[in-house]
């Protein structure tokens, strides 16, 4: 891996270093980093989950074949179980008074889902899906909501692994929904983004807003909009409440690639064309790079972005310049993140490592809360 001396020319070192237990010739594909757990997928199909706040080792499992598309996972907080599931459920419901509470991750593929506990690695549920999934999911903790390729959004129920309900849009699903403060949001290849109540029996449908191109890449939510890239190659701003449009900012490509939110700017790639940090507020360009392609750690007053070269620059947020250029050796995954001082990068061969400022305060579960 990169090695200390040149972490140190950033002003950065090793927090911790970790090494997977992989079988032999395994490798890792992808990780993911998702409030305290890292999670790695590798080759042979494991999902593995390693404590991010230590780098720690928790637990591993091996998903059931045949080998199929792996959707990135989800949390879901204080999740209420019956021990029977199915029908079993439905005819004998339970006192949830009675039930423990615990903290779960989802992992989906195109067939079915998987919860388990994310301390333990235990696993709570199966749920089949009799559709064909195209998306990830987020998860209430009652329902899991994910897209369909038909264009249908569903909410399945965790104990039961039955559809609550499902509704449509025009084309097929692909970006993660998203859930925000009681509501979901759902964006369609077919240039919609919908907004929607999901408790509500009847009338769900809060408001349908349109862009010119298909949505195809996850978006970002939080209290200040909803901020969605669209292949019309714009960015736009939405209200929460109203889905009154805020702003929108062209690009110049269509926006393929997740939309990164960070404390003041928002951070994307457009195909063909380069990497923008926007304000917020305004949806004006604050600076652009001809070779960025996501961020990984945010520490002010600096970014800091990866290049198509696997280079590490450190930026100025507020005037975009590239102070230094670091190269990566060694490392080859990276967990986007423009909130947060800390990187979390890792290796095929199953080396993960966390690495920090040198004047960051210690790390702890309560900062790594998304």
């Amino acid at each position: 891996m990169v090695g200390p001396e040149v972490l140190a020319k950033a002003s950065l070192e090793y927090y911790w270093k970790s090494q997977l237990p992989l079988e032999q010739a395994e490798q890792v594909r992808q990780i993911w980093r998702l409030d305290e757990n890292i999670y790695a997928l590798t080759s042979s199909n494991r999902l593995l989950a390693v404590d991010a706040v230590r780098g720690r080792y928790k637990w591993c499992y091996e998903l059931p074949g045949p080998a199929q598309k792996v959707f990135a996972p989800c949390h879901a907080d204080d999740v209420l179980l019956p021990e029977a599931g199915g029908i079993a459920a439905l005819l004998n419901p339970p006192d949830l008074a009675r039930v423990t509470p615990f903290k779960g991750v989802i992992i989906n593929t195109g067939s079915y889902a998987l919860l388990f506990n994310r301390d333990t690695g235990g696993l709570m549920r199966k749920l089949d899906f009799d559709f064909a999934v195209t998306s990830p999911g987020s998860s209430d903790g009652l329902r899991f909501y994910v897209g369909s390729v038909k264009g249908w959004y569903h909410a399945v129920r965790l104990s039961e692994g039955l559809n609550d309900w499902t509704m449509s849009t025009g084309d097929m699903i692909s970006a993660r929904p998203v859930l925000f403060k009681g509501r979901l949001y759902v964006g369609s290849q077919d240039g919609n983004l919908y907004a929607v109540n999901p408790q509500a029996s009847a009338n769900r449908r809060l408001w349908l807003e349109r862009t010119d191109g298909p949505i195809t890449a996850d978006f970002a939510v939080d209290a200040r909009g909803c901020f969605v890239g669209s292949h019309d190659y714009r960015l736009y701003a939405y209200d929460l409440l109203t889905g009154a449009q805020l702003w929108a900012f062209r690009a110049q490509g269509p926006l393929r690639q997740p939309v990164q939110l960070g404390t003041r700017s928002l951070f994307l790639c457009a195909d063909k064309d380069r990497f923008y940090a926007v304000d917020v507020a305004s949806g004006r360009k604050r600076w652009d790079l001809p070779d960025g392609r996501v961020v990984v750690a945010a520490a002010e007053p600096h970014v800091f972005v990866l290049n198509a070269g696997r280079q590490l620059l450190m930026v100025n947020e507020s005037l975009g310049q590239v102070e230094l250029s670091l190269p990566m050796n060694g490392l080859d995954l990276f967990v986007a993140n423009a909130d947060k001082p800390v990187i979390f990068a890792g290796a095929a061969d199953g080396k993960l490592a966390c690495i920090r400022p040198v004047s960051e305060e210690k790390l702890t579960e309560f900062m790594l809360k998304d």
